[in-house]
């Protein structure tokens, strides 16, 4: 246990780390029990006063013999400190290679599925300055740009988890001062020093280029430098968006060429990846071809070219992106009666009534006449990529956003909602995710 002088001398203050979780009624801790995590947990059992329900998850991946006996630990100690501990173990095969991307994938789909049994909103992981570190330095290796060299943000969702990391600017020797005052001995994972692993490589490195003054220190406030800039550069490509990009009922979305002309080139780069991330209902793209994208528009060069599974046609006016549904087609699904689910990214639907959602693959300009009285004023691919919700007798109820009978709400998953948050906690809420297999 950690007295309020152990705290003091380490310079940490349990009530300021875990502040922006106050608000929440039961949060999950991640405790490998390795000096970093055990430091997280203890310094969550001193935060006084009235704080969220705390559960601490600890995963057995058997890798190694001594996971076991390293996960029974954390469960002793988590219940000498008052904290609820659950022990999580990976079955089955193991990966030959690629071990440990595996492993965090398991790990967090484990603790995803006991985070939701326990009603935890948020994952509270270890991550400390030395780790954010290593992740600017990878991610500049990597040719990331602003976004990327932030590094890791307080809040980010992996995996399908919302993950705060309240310890981000700790030195990893601060923590293991704590553990070392609080009596307890941390397990050491081998696989943390094998140089096959890049972010080990990076570790290693750290040394000789704190010699020249890339400390964690420099390298973490860099990346905080970073952020501030992303997230002003967010705000304007956000209101660029809002400004010149519009989408119709189908999910086709526009943007005056003039205008993307008069942008900053940074806030026209964002705005290509904003408008892609809204057609395809992806994520993230690799920046080299979002800038290749940006750099043809620029030249004024009229194209098509297509990046996952978005279709852009650069017009002599106008660009248009529409959805295309590729190799592996898009995703069919079924609904409830008060069902929500995420259609392929892009579409949010609400049953009052049972149905079921497909591709609008194999309607044509007419049939969509016949069924909406108005006439398709984009392409023909963009509606058959859009989705087509009929009810539990066969019936249309709708076409992308365009409804034609009742017991569905339809609605375009927002512009501006998919890049991030820059670290803040966003709103809850969440919805089923229904993507392409």
């Amino acid at each position: 246990m950690l007295t309020s002088t152990d705290m003091a001398l380490c310079g940490l203050d349990p009530h300021a780390l875990f502040a922006p979780v106050a608000n929440c009624q039961t949060v999950g801790l991640a405790v490998s029990g390795g000096a970093d995590s055990l430091a997280l947990m203890l310094l969550y059992a001193a935060w006084s006063g009235d704080r969220p329900r705390a559960v601490v998850y600890t995963v057995d991946h058997r890798l190694r013999p001594e996971a076991q006996a390293e996960a029974a630990m954390v469960v002793a100690e988590a219940e000498k400190l008052g904290l609820t501990c659950r022990s999580l173990v990976w079955d089955g095969p193991k990966p030959s290679s690629g071990k440990q991307s595996a492993a965090r994938s398991a790990r967090y789909r484990l603790m995803a599925k006991a985070m939701a049994a326990d009603g935890a909103e948020v994952l509270v992981t270890a991550h400390h300055l030395r780790d954010q570190a290593e992740t600017v330095l990878m991610r500049l290796a990597h040719g990331s740009g602003v976004t990327g060299l932030a590094g890791m943000r307080d809040f980010s969702v992996v995996e399908g988890v919302e993950v705060f990391r309240p310890l981000l600017g700790v030195p990893a020797e601060t923590l293991a001062t704590l553990v070392a005052r609080a009596g307890l001995s941390p397990v050491h994972d081998p696989s943390n020093a094998d140089p096959a692993y890049e972010r080990t490589r990076w570790r290693n490195a750290l040394p000789a280029l704190g010699e020249l003054g890339l400390t964690p220190a420099i390298l973490g406030k860099a990346g905080e430098r970073m952020a501030r800039i992303d997230a002003f550069a967010a705000r304007a490509a956000d209101e660029f968006a809002e400004a010149h990009m519009t989408r119709d009922a189908l999910g086709v979305l526009r943007i005056a060429r003039a205008a993307l002309d008069h942008a900053d080139p940074e806030i026209g780069i964002r705005a290509i990846d904003i408008a892609v991330a809204a057609v395809s209902g992806a994520r993230s793209f690799a920046l080299g071809r979002i800038e290749e994208l940006a750099a043809r528009l620029a030249s004024g060069e009229r194209f098509a070219a297509t990046l996952a599974g978005a279709r852009l046609v650069a017009q002599e006016n106008a660009i248009v992106i529409h959805r295309e549904a590729g190799r592996h087609g898009l995703p069919t699904t079924s609904l409830a009666p008060g069902e929500s689910v995420i259609w392929d990214g892009r579409f949010s639907i609400t049953a009052s009534r049972a149905g079921t959602i497909v591709p609008a693959s194999g309607l044509t300009r007419k049939r969509f006449r016949d069924l909406t009285g108005k006439e398709l004023e984009g392409p023909v691919a963009g509606l058959r990529a859009a989705p087509l919700i009929c009810d539990a007798r066969g019936e249309i109820a709708a076409i992308g956003c365009l409804e034609i009978a009742e017991g569905f709400a339809v609605e375009q998953i927002p512009l501006t909602s998919r890049a991030g948050n820059c670290g803040n906690r966003p709103p809850g809420g969440a919805v089923a995710l229904v993507s392409p297999e």
